[in-house]
């Protein structure tokens, strides 16, 4: 007997139900001895359709959902258990719904099982009916009927082929998330649930089900006339074909963990309002995404790859990306998410390996922009030869096109190479606009050093001091030994008599301090000795102090002299109040030797270290503090020849130990210091008395050794009125060189100060004004000062009556 003259098919649901009824009824020997009664269905609604008419009849129903324990609702049901709650039906009872669990069963199971129920006997309850409902089944159940030995005599087994239903099942790991369009499709979490879904619910078109033992086992599952079974391969499909999530950027493999950890991350009961830009805000707490947010999360100690992989695809795929081509560019550029440091080292490299100049100027503001605003973060994790790499390309590119606009474009000002450059640039273009505007902006310390700043205490005698330091700050910035510095000395420092009139003129630091030690009223709290400071450094330091915004005023500030020889030893500070800084003065001794450029660099560095340390001394409380030195540094002893005198020589033949009978010479002084009752030969000139320095050097005669700033800060009883000085015409006719300007609020008096020589000025309703004398043509400096205020530096422009400008600016009238 084969298989289709054992299955009894039937055209209608009526039929069936009616063959169900004679069966019960039947006295057939071989109806009363087997139970079991199979019934293939391909069609759920006629499932709950037969369900209704089992309980009509009377039949009692074993739900196998039931067989699981409480709590355990994702366990699975073997064919043990299964088989066991089928020998346990001593009535009637339609098993609900059977096929949800058998259809899981591998081959050896499923044959195993129903070579062993379907036998089975009960000859104390001859009509007794056990109802086996197989919905979609029949494909895989009629194959085991064609290798049943005992076909033949087994109970009836019945068909019913009703319209076929189709319904698409997909397995997914991920769990309680709510599906958006429920009415089509619906998650099922557990075994029990899919269980009691067939009973209740079923059909919908689609159906998620997550349940863990039937995603392990929903391989087994053959194709049937009902079921078509899919795992849902990754979370990016189970995002997007069941969530209705969308994202601007591919799947791609390689990232599956990234998209198994993005689904964990996202709100499973807000997944209606979902968009991966405002996920990617609020994942990171932010209410705007800017570049430097990107960076601080990139580098973030708890940001793992995945993080970095988010933002990523932020960049690139969103409109953020289009706002920021650079960063954008630049994120493209990391091959490894866990290297925290590759997005820093592309931000400050990758513009070099752009062989297009328009290229580069698309990204240059950008990539300035943010280095300066994470410029702590690009100055730790930027190495030294990283930096040495971007110096050297921005170098050669520069050799290679000779535009020097393009490479001060490169710089940010962040990085040390940077700062040398922009000084050695400098000293080579003076002229540049661009670059001194560049400066301005990225290196202000330079450019505070390279003003020439008047101080307070002043003498219009004084003023050739101004003049000398400007000059050797040229020279130092040429690192050559200048002409006009070679005629001053040659001038100034030709003899001991000629010096000491200049040396004389200016009072010494010590006696300064001294008077103000001595005064209650002007005694400071604290002494900052910073060593090795000369007068080179002053206007930086009056600069740096003004844009501090602190609340401590220069109240005074002074050009003083140092002991002779302009040794440490021959000048110290003694006593409780002096706090020493010794870091600039060892820099001018490093075994190193002087570094041109790079040594100016660092000075500036230490000096702005000292003045914030000091500053930051003062805050808080209310106090007064002078800043003074012992004597300052020169480079161009390195640049002439030196004289060989025999003696003990000291700092690198800047002075030797002599006795009273030495004679003076062109070279040097022969001078006593009062407090040893030591003669010392101190060189006059920049020439050593032994051999040429290889470092900057002190002890000698020069003005940028002997000549020390003096400073007094406070915050006390000191006046907190800002005058706002604006010239009433930046250009001034060379026949009437008159200075007119307002000073808001009205000060006592004005004094302005141009080439050293000081001008008291008239006042004329609201305005002051005063008339130059030995002015030149051309760009001049002056400086304005209101009574008890500091000196404000002010650009002028000289024009004569045949210059072109004059004629251009009488053009514009018309």
């Amino acid at each position: 007997m084969d298989t289709s003259e054992k299955v009894k098919i039937f055209d209608s649901f009526e039929n069936l139900t009616q063959e169900i009824i004679k069966d019960r009824e039947t006295h057939d020997m071989l109806a009363q001895r087997y139970a079991i009664r199979f019934i293939m269905l391909n069609n759920f609604n006629e499932f709950k359709q037969l369900a209704k008419f089992m309980s009509n009849i009377g039949v009692d129903s074993l739900d196998l959902e039931n067989l699981l324990e409480e709590g355990e609702d994702d366990t699975w049901i073997t064919k043990d258990m299964l088989k066991d709650a089928v020998k346990s039906c001593h009535v009637s009872t339609f098993i609900t719904p059977f096929s949800e669990i058998v259809r899981f069963y591998n081959d050896d199971d499923f044959r195993g099982f129903f070579n062993e129920i379907m036998l089975l006997e009960d000859i104390h309850n001859p009509q007794k009916r056990i109802y086996v409902p197989l919905i979609g089944l029949q494909n895989r159940f009629t194959d085991f009927l064609n290798h049943f030995a005992r076909l033949k005599e087994s109970a009836p087994i019945w068909r019913y082929d009703a319209e076929i239903q189709s319904v698409e099942v997909y397995f997914t790991k991920y769990k309680n998330f709510v599906l958006p369009n429920e009415e089509e499709q619906c998650q099922l979490d557990s075994l029990r649930e899919w269980l009691k879904f067939w009973k209740v619910q079923a059909p919908q078109e689609r159906i998620v089900c997550t349940s863990m033992p039937i995603a392990a086992k929903y391989k087994y599952s053959k194709p049937d006339n009902i079921f078509n079974f899919t795992k849902i391969a990754n979370a990016y499909e189970f995002m997007t074909q069941f969530l209705d999530l969308s994202f601007p950027f591919e799947y791609h493999e390689e990232d599956r963990r990234y998209w198994e950890l993005l689904l964990e991350k996202i709100d499973k009961k807000k997944v209606s309002t979902f968009s991966f830009e405002s996920f990617i805000k609020a994942y990171f707490n932010k209410v705007k995404f800017g570049a430097s947010d990107i960076l601080s999360e990139w580098n973030n100690s708890n940001s793992q790859d995945f993080e970095r992989w988010l933002l990523k695809n932020f960049v690139q795929n969103t409109k953020f990306g289009c706002l920021n081509p650079y960063i954008s560019l630049c994120v493209d550029s990391v091959t490894n998410l866990s290297d925290s440091n590759q997005l820093v080292t592309f931000i400050a490299t990758r513009m070099l390996y752009e062989t297009e100049s328009s290229k580069r100027d698309l990204y240059v503001k950008e990539r300035r922009s943010i280095i300066r605003d994470n410029h702590l973060l690009f100055e730790k994790n930027i190495s030294e030869s990283e930096q040495k790499w971007i110096s050297d390309r921005t170098i050669e590119l520069f050799q290679k096109h000779g535009d020097l606009n393009e490479v001060i474009d490169l710089c940010t000002g962040v990085f040390d190479f940077e700062k040398v450059l922009l000084i050695g640039w400098y000293a080579n273009h003076p002229e540049s606009a661009k670059l001194k505007s560049t400066i301005n902006e990225l290196y202000p310390d330079f450019a505070w050093y390279i003003t020439n700043r008047q101080p307070s205490n002043f003498k219009e005698s004084q003023a050739w001091s101004l003049t000398y330091f400007e000059e050797y700050k040229q020279a130092k910035l040429q690192d050559k030994y200048l002409p006009e510095i070679e005629k001053f000395i040659k001038t100034r420092n030709n003899s001991q008599s000629n010096f000491y009139k200049w040396f004389f003129a200016f009072r010494n630091s010590h006696s300064v301090l001294s008077e103000l030690l001595n005064s209650d009223s002007t005694k400071p709290d604290k002494v900052f000795w910073i060593d090795g400071l000369g007068v080179e450094f002053l206007s930086y330091i009056l600069n740096f102090i003004e844009n501090e915004n602190s609340d401590l005023k220069v109240t005074r500030s002074e050009i003083t002299s140092s002991y002779l020889p302009t040794s440490t030893n021959h000048n110290r500070y003694e006593g409780e109040l002096v706090k020493k800084y010794g870091a600039l003065d060892e820099l001018g001794h490093d075994s190193k030797g002087y570094r041109y450029l790079y040594t100016l660099k660092d000075e500036l560095k230490i000096i702005k270290e000292i003045v914030t340390d000091i500053l930051a001394y003062c805050k808080n409380k209310k106090c007064t503090v002078a800043i003074v030195s012992d004597h300052g540094l020169s480079c161009l002893s390195r640049k002439v020849i030196s004289k060989k005198y025999d003696g003990k020589f000291e700092h690198e033949g800047r002075y030797i130990t002599t006795t009273e009978s030495a004679e003076c010479d062109s070279d040097y002084i022969v001078h006593k210091n009062e407090e040893e009752n030591q003669f010392y030969k101190v060189a006059l000139t920049h020439s050593s008395l032994s051999k040429v320095p290889t470092h900057q050097v002190h002890g000698g005669c020069t003005p940028e050794e002997v000549l020390v700033p003096f400073i007094v800060l406070s915050n006390m009883n000191v006046s907190s009125i800002n005058y706002q000085i604006k010239l009433s015409d930046d250009d001034i006719m060379l026949s009437n060189p008159l200075i007119t300007l307002t000073v808001i609020p009205e000060p006592k008096q004005v004094e302005l100060t141009y080439k050293g020589k000081v001008y008291l000025m008239n006042r004329v309703g609201t305005q002051w004004n005063t008339k130059l004398e030995d002015i030149t043509e051309g760009d001049q400096t002056i400086q304005v000062k209101p009574e008890d205020s500091e000196s404000k530096e002010f650009k002028i422009k000289v024009i004569g009556v045949g210059s072109s400008s004059s004629i251009n600016d009488m053009m514009d009238d018309f």
